[in-house]
């Protein structure tokens, strides 16, 4: 895993928690993948919206 994506990981992670909204594991690791390149942010996004629109 590359350094910066480790590092701007950290820093979203804190500046969400400093907001209230902490992150969990699994989306901790979501986050980081992004940030490695190894997901597409796209991606990402859509599996969030079907996540938390699922019924």
């Amino acid at each position: 895993m590359e350094k910066d994506a480790v590092k701007l990981t950290r820093q979203v992670a804190a500046s969400m928690a400093m907001e209230g909204m902490n992150l969990k594991e699994s989306e901790y690791d979501v986050l980081l993948r992004c940030a490695a390149g190894e997901q597409s942010i796209s991606m990402t996004i859509q599996e969030m919206i079907a996540k938390y629109t699922a019924h």
